[in-house]
């Protein structure tokens, strides 16, 4: 349990960064894309812990495709 802990505060904080970058550079599409996908995501998942640590993941990869190829 303690390194599924670990896994979703690396995952969060490497998402949240994205997301200030994002806010930065005045990419709101792109912020609210990423957003969108994690809520969507989480409550696919079933509001579990684990559900909630996939769509950080998914979000974290979205976020770095929209951040590399300016979508």
């Amino acid at each position: 349990m303690a390194m599924i802990a670990l896994m979703m505060g690396v995952a969060a904080a490497f998402n949240l960064l994205i997301l200030v970058v994002k806010f930065k550079a005045a990419r709101y599409g792109d912020l609210a894309l990423d957003i969108l996908a994690f809520v969507v995501l989480t409550a696919l998942f079933g509001n579990t812990i684990l559900g909630m640590l996939t769509a950080t993941v998914a979000s974290m990869i979205i976020s770095i495709y929209l951040l590399i190829f300016n979508v």
